[in-house]
């Protein structure tokens, strides 16, 4: 059953504070939502379509709490993102005839007077220090209705050109969206197909490419790594540092409903979950030669360098060039010896006293090609994003 509720938009005008807040010279818009289904970048999209909104020029919105009247010091709200809106909508469930009231602002517009900030002891006005906050590929929100980014793919599905990183930053935006992809759920395989129908058409909503069930699976693999990632995040920061149950209860993060942490907490603290993450751990630390490319992977990697030099890279080529470290960062000792081995082999290939081509010394310095220990550093080559060596032929 559609649960519908109404929104009152306030755009266009501002907040006068004498004798008491209101807002004046704006106008309104009321439309209906479904409240199962309404994240910060719906409204977004709602208040460029309805109200000339632009997060981009740093246009902002506040709600009127549900229980609150718009003269009250802390009756507004700022929206920052998801948790908010969430915060929004419980402030107005006992109060189910009452329209949400949503108020735009410029940039430099204010909703709450300094004045009354400074004598009131209800809240506080303590600035914070500004930080980075989550992705919010406001570039991507802000695109006129009917607008798409196009989307350029190689012949392995995956996502190349100058939009490819735009759409990986999306899918991990959606991942960490809970009305788009839940936390209550054990992993990414058991959640509801009509939560993954929904992901896919957002997608589609937002960028062009021809589609394919080739590249249809490349981005829900990526999505599936990211909402993977995104979990194994939380657990470090806010699971693993702390001690007992009761602490990690209470060490929940901002973004997370208090339902959805208990769950994760509960599902991590189960003895089975415990001895897999252990054996994983395990597994991960024999793992080697990792590169050092970020959040680019090695398809964007070898688009780049074709572009750069007008021909596609080799497989020796583009191992190099992802174990270059910025910042004057030094590649561990086992990197080092299987880059100076490719460039004594290489020199070797350009003064004619070897015949092997690339993939040949690929192939000997690092052994013969086995499944599940490949890099993807060429076309429809199987995709790990870890090498795994034999260690002892380095005797390290």
């Amino acid at each position: 059953m559609i649960r519908e509720k109404e929104i009152s938009y306030h755009y266009g005008g501002h907040f006068v504070f004498s004798p008491s807040r209101k807002y004046v010279g704006g106008h309104l818009k009321k439309i209906n939502i479904d409240v199962d289904f309404i994240s910060f970048f719906d409204l977004l999209d709602d208040l460029k379509e309805y109200c000339h909104f632009n997060i981009c020029e740093g246009d902002k919105f506040v709600y009127l709490g549900g229980d609150r009247i718009i003269s009250d010091y802390d009756g507004l709200v700022e929206c920052h993102d998801d948790q908010d809106i969430k915060n929004m909508l419980v402030s107005y469930r006992m109060h189910k005839e009452r329209s949400i009231e949503i108020y735009t602002l410029l940039k430099n517009d204010i909703f709450m007077s300094t004045s009354l900030g400074e004598n009131s002891s209800r809240g506080s006005n303590a600035v914070k220090r500004k930080t980075r906050g989550p992705t919010r590929c406001v570039k991507i929100i802000n695109l006129q209705e009917g607008q798409k980014l196009p989307v350029e793919f190689d012949e392995d599905h995956q996502a190349i050109g100058e939009n490819a990183s735009k759409l990986i930053w999306f899918l991990g935006q959606t991942v960490r969206s809970r009305t788009c992809c839940p936390l209550k759920v054990n992993g990414w395989k058991v959640i509801e197909q009509d939560k993954i129908g929904h992901m896919w058409e957002i997608v589609l909503e937002k960028f062009n490419f021809d589609v394919s069930e080739g590249r249809k699976s490349a981005i829900f693999g990526k999505r599936s790594d990211l909402y993977r990632d995104y979990r194994y995040k939380l657990k470090k920061k806010y699971f693993d540092s702390k001690a007992n149950y009761q602490l990690r209860l209470r060490n929940k993060p901002k973004l997370v409903a208090a339902d959805e942490w208990k769950y994760l907490v509960n599902l991590w603290s189960d003895a089975d979950f415990q001895k897999k993450s252990t054996q994983n751990k395990t597994n991960r630390s024999k793992r080697s030669l990792p590169p050092y490319i970020g959040t680019k992977n090695y398809a964007r990697l070898r688009y780049e360098m074709e572009q750069k030099n007008g021909k596609a890279p080799s497989r020796v080529e583009v191992f190099m060039e992802s174990r270059k470290r910025k910042k004057r960062k030094q590649v561990d000792v086992f990197q080092q010896d299987v880059i100076d081995q490719f460039y004594q082999f290489k020199k070797q290939q350009k003064e004619g006293e070897i015949s092997l081509n690339d993939d040949n010394i690929f192939e000997k310095v690092l052994g013969a090609e086995k499944m599940d220990i490949f890099v993807r550093m060429a076309p429809e080559k199987i995709s790990v994003n870890i090498l795994v060596v034999d260690q002892q032929k380095y005797n390290l």
